[in-house]
């Protein structure tokens, strides 16, 4: 038996679309059992974990946002990514134009030994990069927060985002140079209208990145009020005493939900991006 896809018109085995349906719903599963048990009253999620909210109860969100500072662990973490972003797609657009367009020497073994920081873990460099920013005297702001963020996805976003610009012929770049285009017009004007695609997936994955990192945010950062969204939902946690369990899945709600619903709006585009990054070059 075999169903046919609606877009493509191929057709699929049945044991394959009950596997794929399976993996979705395990996959779904939680996100949806946290989204349910935000909209129960605490007495309704205390008597049962796995009943359904008798009504949309929205005041678990009031009392993350007003009692939990959800507001202003969102803000900072808004703020944060941004910034992350911005360093991340420029610093990682000029080398992998550099290392993909341009000559100079010793081009691969500044490659590979930017890609070696991939191999090293984040656990053994979190005290280097924490006495450093103790150094600088930055602790507390945003530089110390966007640059480690910036570090750790720029092997991977190099590595994509170079082999994307592979694919591009080097005979554009020529007929450019001999109407008389300087390279930072190409790259503006020609190289980055081209490479739209990966930097939107280069924006999803580094901002995911951003926005879910919890293990620097909470070394690097000592003022409260600065705290991003991952640091302030285990702040949220520990004051299960008094707020309850059903803010706290308030909270984890907003969080998930954003860059699901930014994943779902662009997600041709990422697909598309990863699968051609990954074997062109």
């Amino acid at each position: 038996m075999f169903r046919i896809h609606r877009k493509t018109g191929k057709k699929i085995p049945t044991p394959v679309f009950i596997l794929v349906l399976v993996y979705a719903v395990i996959s779904l599963y939680p996100l949806i059992w946290v989204i349910l048990q935000s909209f129960k009253t605490e007495r309704q999620f205390l008597k049962s974990i796995w009943t359904l909210p008798s009504s949309l109860n929205f005041s678990n969100y009031v009392t993350a946002f007003s009692k939990g500072h959800l507001g202003i662990y969102l803000k900072n973490t808004v703020v944060n990514t941004a910034g992350t972003l911005v360093v991340e797609i420029l610093f990682i657009t000029l080398a992998a134009f550099a290392f993909s367009k341009l000559k100079m020497k010793f081009k691969n073994v500044l490659f590979y030994m930017i890609l070696i920081n991939m191999l090293i873990p984040t656990p053994i460099i979190l005290l280097p990069m924490y006495l450093q920013v103790i150094n600088l005297k930055i602790q507390n702001t945003l530089p110390a927060i966007v640059f480690p963020y910036f570090q750790g996805f720029a092997p991977l976003g190099l590595i994509l985002l170079r082999n994307y610009m592979d694919s591009i012929p080097n005979e554009i770049i020529e007929a450019a140079k001999i109407d008389g285009c300087t390279m930072p017009r190409i790259l503006t004007g020609i190289i980055v209208p081209l490479v739209k695609p990966m930097l939107v997936t280069l924006a999803i994955l580094g901002g995911m990145g951003a926005w879910n990192e919890y293990m620097w945010a909470l070394v690097s950062i000592s003022n409260t009020a600065k705290n991003p969204l991952s640091v302030g939902i285990a702040i949220l946690r520990d004051q299960i005493s008094t707020l309850g369990y059903t803010p706290v899945f308030a909270a984890l709600t907003v969080g998930a939900m954003v860059f699901v619903i930014i994943y779902l709006c662009s997600q041709k585009t990422f697909v598309r991006s990863i699968t051609e990054g990954a074997v062109k070059g």
